[in-house]
């Protein structure tokens, strides 16, 4: 793009630059509101990265931008935005000054950019038929948004290494037995009333007859964020690690992103039903190993869940 001309220039040379200024402008503009997927961004980590997989599939589908609009958390003081810990390929949208404001008005009402909005929680076909510019919502909780591009998914959303020693330890200690990650859920599914009416909380009864079916030299390593109510009710057969009673006791500060990449270190998984745990056992991607979710999600009956688990997952 073209610099502003010095004021010791002559005027024919600043009005030549001006032009080439403006054509170039325009260039960038046409380019960007054309060739954009614009995602919403919400809610916790896990949700974050399932908007993002779908998003960032259909941009590569297109061969686009990919833009994310995180206007959720302008708002949301208890969740907070946290992608940028990845390598992500996408650029924010930022907050909008008042002039930018009145301009985009003026772009909307000239030029209307069409909305994809998730209507189930089943895999929609037509989602890769969706044109940019688009704006898209939903949550997009099924791996066939996003599988043609798995590898590249999970390059990008790899979470980072953690800067302790502590943890480090704790994923050799998962790399070098026959382990199995088990995540308990509580938290809002317990104390948050709309998020107790929608979702069903884990029983010990799944998670124990989970732990029933691995073998029995497993070593099962448990995260939670209740660990206290995991130790009191979930009667383990196998030996097992609380993790985040270990790490607290060695002094790794506890974090989503921390636990994240420790469970991606877990030769099976027994997730929760939530998207957290889902993407510990997506990430790993081994071969062998073996991931169990529950047969139940949803309190509703009604609500399809039926694309939320990979087919090579066992349900009970």
């Amino acid at each position: 793009m073209a610099t502003s001309a010095h004021l010791h220039l002559s005027d024919e040379k600043q009005t030549l630059d001006s032009k080439a200024s403006d054509r170039d402008c325009a260039t960038t503009e046409t380019s960007a509101s054309d060739k954009t997927c614009t995602i919403s961004i919400s809610g916790g980590l896990g949700n974050q990265m399932l908007q993002y997989a779908a998003g960032r599939a259909l941009s590569i589908h297109h061969d686009c931008s990919l833009q994310l609009d995180l206007k959720f958390y302008s708002s949301k003081r208890h969740r907070s935005y946290e992608l940028d810990a990845f390598p992500i390929q996408a650029h924010r949208s930022i907050k909008p000054s008042f002039f930018s404001q009145i301009l985009s008005k003026i772009q909307s009402e000239s030029k209307h950019v069409p909305t994809y909005q998730e209507q189930s929680k089943r895999f929609d076909p037509a989602f890769f038929n969706t044109e940019p510019p688009v704006k898209i919502r939903g949550y997009f909780f099924s791996e066939k948004y996003f599988s043609p591009y798995a590898d590249q998914i999970r390059t990008e959303l790899t979470p980072p290494i953690p800067p302790d020693q502590p943890a480090r330890d704790m994923a050799i200690r998962l790399k070098e037995c026959v382990s199995t990650s088990l995540h308990v859920r509580r938290g809002d599914y317990v104390t948050n009333a709309n998020a107790r009416q929608r979702f069903w909380s884990c029983t010990s009864e799944y998670f124990e007859a989970a732990i029933e079916r691995l073998p029995t030299d497993s070593t099962v390593f448990v995260f939670s964020d209740d660990i206290e109510w995991a130790k009191q009710n979930i009667r383990s057969s196998r030996t097992t690690v609380y993790v985040n009673d270990e790490l607290k006791q060695a002094g790794s500060p506890e974090t989503g992103l921390r636990d994240l990449w420790l469970m991606t270190h877990a030769k099976s998984h027994i997730i929760a039903n939530s998207s957290f745990s889902w993407w510990g056992a997506w990430l790993a991607n081994s071969e062998a190993n073996l991931t169990i979710a529950p047969k139940k999600w949803f309190n509703d009956p009604e609500i399809d869940d039926s694309d939320i688990v990979p087919s090579s997952w066992h349900r009970i």
